[in-house]
């Protein structure tokens, strides 16, 4: 039997106090998404995390609630109509961003599975869409890793940026929105990001993020007859359910708007703690895994998918 010798121990008691106790910081309205994330990469950096399956695991459950919780504040009549006006635009962005994706990844001889991991990440939804995806595949715990690695680095430089650079454009919180949820990876730093820059940003940019989630369906979907053998990793992703029933509760049984009202600040508060954790979970062998070429690969897309969608909704 191995026994962790007394310093060892007292030290991840110390560590396990800190982080219980940033967790508890995030929880108050005062620290907003970006702050969280920062704290939880001080916390991993540079304390260091000694529990980081236990944060990745409780970081997945409430981010996943809470983009459930944000459904009680959007309207099932505003969800089907940005639905019909955003489906056009986010289908193309998906497509654009798969296909480029596999592409350079192909040029750059990159690992196959790693290329279509990072290229999925990219034009889907970043971490679930790897993590579903790379089920189906049957990728190795480095493949996976490596791609979520610097879909994760990515994903916290875009939310600390994208609202510094939506505000100096003069965008309005639709434009925002908009280009929030087909350019930045993970509904996580979607909703971060959107959710400083306004309320009306936020709205639009968890309905616009739901279609791009949507497409891990057809993707998974077309690899399952490529893998045959792994049809039972096919799932769908019960949190969109469980966001549109919030909305349809929201829209229909009206009687309960206080509830819902206090459901949905909750919620908002809960994303900010999924990202404290999610921050707290990354570690410096996850970074030194990545090597040059994905990170060319996933930084070369992500800037031609930001660029791209922001001339659209400036234009458009």
């Amino acid at each position: 039997m191995y026994y962790l010798n007394p310093r060892t121990l007292g030290c991840m008691k110390k560590q396990k106090v800190i982080l219980l106790f940033l967790a508890i910081v995030c929880c108050f309205p005062f620290i907003n998404s970006t702050w969280a994330l920062i704290l939880g990469l001080i916390f991993a950096l540079i304390i260091g995390n000694p529990f980081t399956k236990e944060t990745n695991k409780w970081g997945g459950y409430l981010l996943k609630s809470s983009v459930i919780g944000l459904g009680f504040g959007i309207n099932i009549q505003v969800l089907l109509k940005a639905g019909q006006e955003n489906i056009g635009t986010t289908t193309i962005f998906v497509l654009i961003a798969l296909g480029g994706g596999i592409l350079l990844g192909k040029l750059l001889k990159l690992d196959t599975k790693v290329g279509l991991l990072v290229a999925s990440g990219t034009a889907i939804c970043g971490g679930s869409a790897i993590a579903a995806i790379g089920s189906v595949i049957k990728a190795d715990a480095n493949q996976l890793s490596v791609s979520t690695g610097i879909v994760f680095l990515l994903n916290a430089l875009a939310l600390i940026l994208f609202p510094i650079i939506g505000h100096w454009l003069g965008l309005s919180q639709e434009q925002f929105g908009t280009w929030a949820a087909i350019a930045i990876h993970d509904t996580s730093s979607v909703v971060g990001a959107s959710a400083k820059y306004g309320e009306v940003a936020l709205k639009i940019a968890s309905i616009t993020k739901m279609l791009r989630i949507l497409w891990i369906i057809p993707v998974s979907l077309i690899l399952v007859l490529g893998f045959k053998e792994n049809r039972e990793s096919f799932k769908i992703p019960s949190f969109i359910i469980g966001f549109v029933i919030a909305s349809c509760l929201f829209s229909f049984l009206p009687t309960f708007g206080n509830f819902y009202g206090t459901m949905y600040q909750i919620a908002k508060q809960m994303m900010v703690l999924s990202l404290f954790l999610i921050g707290s979970g990354i570690s410096i062998e996850n970074i030194k895994m990545v090597g040059k070429k994905v990170v060319i690969q996933a930084l070369g897309l992500w800037i031609v998918v930001c660029l791209l969608s922001l001339y659209f909704v400036t234009h458009f």
